[in-house]
C-alpha cells in the first residue's frame, strides 16, 4: 500500500509522548484524533497526569507538539510531507501494493423476477456493486452473485396467472419486466379479491381492492379475462401452492415455462442496471438448489439435529441452547430471543430461509467471507441464519457471514405496493435525472453528452454518501445540484483539476516546489491528501463507504474554495506555480483513484 504518511506521523507521535507518561505508544496511538479546531494542530491525543513539557519539538512528520490542559497537540510538519507525499504519487496512489488473499463473496439486489425495479432495490445494487469494487481494489478477490428466487410464493402468483391467461408473450412494445410486471399484480390483486370476498366484514378492503383494480385494468387490457379464469378455481391459493410443488419437484412443462419468463425478467434487470453501471459474475437460481438434491439433503441434516422442535404443528430449529458468547461472535444482540426457525410447510415444501442455508454453503466455496446486502426488514430471518450455520456445525461460516443491512431508500412523494404495481422504477429514475442533469448542463452551455453519466453518478454518490442504516429521501433536484455534495459536484470537481493538469506541458520537479506556499486552504488540501491511504484502511476495516464518500466531498469543497481565489498556471514564481500543480495532481489523483473504487465516472469536460 502507498505509505500511509498519516499514520506515521501518528506513530511519530504515539513514540515521542511514550517517553513522557506511563502507557505504551499503542494505547496513545488510539487516543490520537484530529481536534475539534483547527487552531489546536493537526493531532491531538488527552493524556492525564503526563509529566511533559508544554513544548515538544518532533522528528521526521511532527514539527511540534504542544500541550493545552491535558490535551497534547501536535503540528505536522509540511515540508516532510510534501516532499514524501509527491514522491510516491501514482495512479495507484492509496491502494495496496499486494493482494490480501482474501476471497470475498459479495451477493447483492437478488430481487425477485416479477416485476421491474423499483427504487427499493436501488439501495441494495448501488451498495452492493460498490462493495465488490472496493473491495476488489483493496486487494480481495471479489465475485459477485445474483440470487434469483424463482422457487418462492411470488413466482408461483405469476406462473398462476400466465398459466390463466395460456402463457402469453410480452407485448413488442413493452419492456418484459414491465409486462410481467402488469400480471404479477394484476394475479395477486385478484388473488386477493377472491378471498376477501368469502369474508363478508372486509368489505372496506373489498372496496379498495376494487379501485386498485380499476386502475390496473386500465394498463393490463387482459385484467377482466384473467379475473374471470382466475374466479372459477374454489381455491386459488391451493393452485399457486400447487404450482410451486411441482416446480420445486422438477416438473419439465413448468420448468421451461417458468424459467423462461424469469429469464426474460432477468434481461430487463440487467438493461436497468446497466445504467447505474452494475453487474454481476453469477446468477445463483434456487431452483437448482432444490433440483440437485442440496437443499433436500440440507433439511435431512436439521431433522437429525438435537435443536429440533415442534413449533406450531410443524418441525423447527430452536435456537434456546445458542450461547450468549457465541452470539457476540456471530454478531447477534446478547439476550434476544431468536424465534424458532420452521424447516418445512405442511405440504413438505422448504421455506426461504432453509433454502438459504444450502445457498450460503455454495457461496462459501472457494471464499473466506461473504457478504449478503439485504434490506433491515431481514434481519431475523439472517440471524437465524447465522445461529442455524453454527449450530449444524458450519462455524466458520456461521461466523464470516456479514448481513450489510440498510434502511430503505423513498422518491420524496410517492408510496408503492409492488403487488398492486404502483413503484416508481428505476429506470423512470434515471431518466428524471438524466433530464434534470440535461437542463442543468444546458444552462451553463455544456456538453451534454455527459448526461447519462453525470446521472449515473449522481445516483450513486446520493445512495452512498448516506449511512446505510438511516432512511433515505431521494431528491432528483438535491442530487443533480451542480454546486455543492453530489455526484455531478464531484465530477465537475474532477473536471476542473484534470483541466489545469492537461493544459500544463512541463515537467513537475520536486525540488522546485515552494513549500512555504503552502499554507492556509493549500495545508489543508495537502493533509487532506495525505489522509487518503489512511481513509481506505478505516473504510476497508469498517466496511462503511461513506467514511470514503465524505472524505472526497470534503476535499473537493477545499479544492474549489481554493481554486476560486488564487492563480495556479498563471502564477509567475515557478516555484509557487510547481507547488500548487502538486497540489491540484494530488486532488486529481485522489477524486480520480476514489471514483474508480466507488463507480462513479471520470469525464473529461462538463
Amino acid at each position: 500500500m502507498s505509505q500511509d504518511l498519516i499514520e506515521e506521523a501518528m506513530l511519530e507521535m504515539s513514540e515521542i509522548l511514550e517517553g513522557y507518561t506511563g502507557l505504551s505508544r499503542e494505547i496513545i496511538y488510539k487516543k490520537i484524533s484530529e481536534p475539534p479546531r483547527k487552531e489546536f494542530g493537526d493531532l491531538s491525543t488527552p493524556l492525564k497526569g503526563a509529566n511533559a513539557p508544554d513544548k515538544i519539538i518532533g522528528k521526521k512528520y511532527i514539527k511540534e507538539i504542544n500541550k493545552v490542559g491535558i490535551y497534547y497537540n501536535a503540528v505536522i510538519n509540511v515540508d516532510n510531507l510534501f516532499s514524501s507525499l509527491f514522491s510516491q504519487l501514482d495512479d495507484r496512489y492509496g491502494f495496496p501494493e499486494k493482494k490480501t488473499g482474501r476471497r470475498t463473496v459479495v451477493e447483492h439486489t437478488s430481487a425477485n423476477p416479477i416485476h421491474p425495479l423499483h427504487i427499493g432495490a436501488l439501495r441494495n445494487a448501488v451498495i452492493g456493486d460498490a462493495l465488490a469494487r472496493f473491495l476488489s481494489y483493496m486487494g480481495d478477490e471479489v465475485t459477485t452473485r445474483f440470487y434469483v428466487n424463482d422457487s418462492g410464493r411470488q413466482v408461483g402468483v405469476l406462473a398462476y396467472g400466465l398459466e390463466k391467461l395460456h402463457w402469453p408473450s410480452p407485448l413488442p412494445s413493452i419492456k418484459a419486466d414491465y409486462f410481467y410486471g402488469l400480471v404479477y399484480a394484476s394475479t395477486s390483486t385478484i388473488v386477493d379479491i377472491v378471498k376477501l370476498s368469502k369474508t363478508p366484514n372486509d368489505k372496506g378492503k373489498i372496496d379498495e381492492l376494487v379501485a386498485i383494480a380499476k386502475e390496473l385494468s386500465e394498463r393490463f387490457p387482459e385484467f377482466w379475462k384473467l379475473k374471470e379464469e382466475i374466479e372459477k378455481d374454489a381455491d386459488p391459493e391451493a393452485e399457486i401452492n400447487r404450482i410451486l410443488k411441482e416446480y420445486e419437484e422438477g416438473n419439465n412443462e413448468y420448468k421451461e415455462r417458468i424459467r423462461k419468463f424469469v429469464n426474460e425478467i432477468l434481461n430487463g434487470f440487467n438493461e436497468t442496471l446497466s445504467n447505474l453501471g452494475v453487474s454481476f459474475n453469477f446468477y445463483d437460481y434456487e431452483s437448482e438448489l432444490l433440483w440437485s438434491g442440496k437443499v433436500k439433503k440440507i433439511i435431512d441434516e436439521i431433522l437429525s439435529s438435537p435443536h429440533v422442535i415442534y413449533h406450531k404443528d410443524a418441525k423447527a430449529i430452536s435456537f434456546e441452547k445458542l450461547p450468549e458468547d457465541v452470539k457476540d461472535i456471530l454478531k447477534i444482540p446478547r439476550g434476544l430471543k431468536i424465534p424458532p426457525l420452521v424447516v418445512t410447510r405442511k405440504d413438505g415444501t422448504s421455506l426461504y430461509t432453509i433454502r438459504d442455508i444450502a445457498y450460503t454453503l455454495e457461496k462459501f466455496k472457494n471464499s473466506d467471507l461473504v457478504i449478503n446486502v439485504i434490506a433491515e426488514e431481514q434481519t431475523i430471518p439472517q440471524i437465524q441464519l447465522r445461529a442455524a450455520l453454527y449450530l449444524l456445525g458450519f462455524t466458520r461460516i456461521a461466523e464470516n457471514l456479514y448481513h450489510y443491512s440498510y434502511a430503505m431508500v423513498n422518491l420524496e412523494g410517492t408510496k408503492m405496493s409492488g403487488r398492486r404495481g404502483r413503484y416508481v422504477t428505476i429506470d423512470e429514475l434515471f431518466n428524471a435525472v438524466e433530464s434534470v442533469v440535461k437542463q442543468k448542463i444546458l444552462e451553463k452551455n455544456g456538453d451534454i453528452s455527459t448526461s447519462a453519466s453525470l446521472a449515473r453518478s449522481a445516483i450513486r454518490y446520493a445512495i452512498l454518501s448516506a449511512s446505510a442504516t438511516k432512511p433515505l429521501s431521494f431528491s432528483v433536484n438535491r442530487v443533480t445540484d451542480l454546486n455543492e455534495n453530489s455526484g455531478p459536484y464531484l465530477q465537475y470537481t474532477y473536471v476542473r483539476a484534470n483541466s489545469i493538469m492537461s493544459k500544463f506541458t512541463g515537467e513537475l520537479n520536486l525540488e522546485l516546489a515552494d513549500t512555504k506556499d503552502i499554507v492556509n486552504t493549500k495545508r489543508d488540501i495537502l493533509i487532506s491528501i495525505a489522509k487518503f491511504p489512511y481513509i481506505l484502511k478505516i473504510t476497508y476495516e469498517s466496511l462503511q463507504l461513506e467514511n470514503l464518500t465524505i472524505y472526497i466531498k470534503n476535499l473537493a469543497d477545499l479544492f474549489n474554495s481554493w481554486y476560486s481565489r488564487e492563480r495556479i498556471l498563471q502564477e509567475e514564481d515557478e516555484r509557487k506555480k510547481t507547488s500548487r500543480l502538486y497540489l491540484v495532481k494530488g486532488v486529481k489523483t485522489v477524486l480520480g483513484n476514489s471514483f474508480n473504487a466507488l463507480g462513479i465516472d471520470k469525464v473529461e469536460k462538463m
